[in-house]
């Protein structure tokens, strides 16, 4: 290997950390904007500001993934269940 071909390589090599560590930055930044969306969702579910159907039209999430954040988070229901299963346990 001549030493233009080192220099070369180590300059392409550079650029690559370079854009690695700008993508590393980003997806950090990413995780950060995520974990403070999935917050607010919790808050609003939390206080009953909204229903999970209007939440998710102001959020990248459908209404079902809301629901399932709200689930994790421990947010009880909107309402009580109100079918019961006519099994019985023995």
């Amino acid at each position: 290997m001549t030493s233009e071909e080192r220099e070369r390589e180590a300059a392409a090599l550079a650029r690559m950390d370079e854009r690695t560590a700008a993508y590393r930055a980003a997806e950090e930044s990413l995780e950060q904007a995520r974990e403070a969306l999935r917050e607010e969702i919790v808050r609003n579910l939390s206080e009953r500001n909204a229903a999970p159907g209007k939440i998710a039209a102001h959020s990248p999430y459908d209404r079902n993934h809301i629901r399932r954040i709200g689930v994790q988070a421990g947010v009880p229901p909107l309402r009580d269940k109100t079918v019961r299963s006519n099994k019985t346990s023995n």
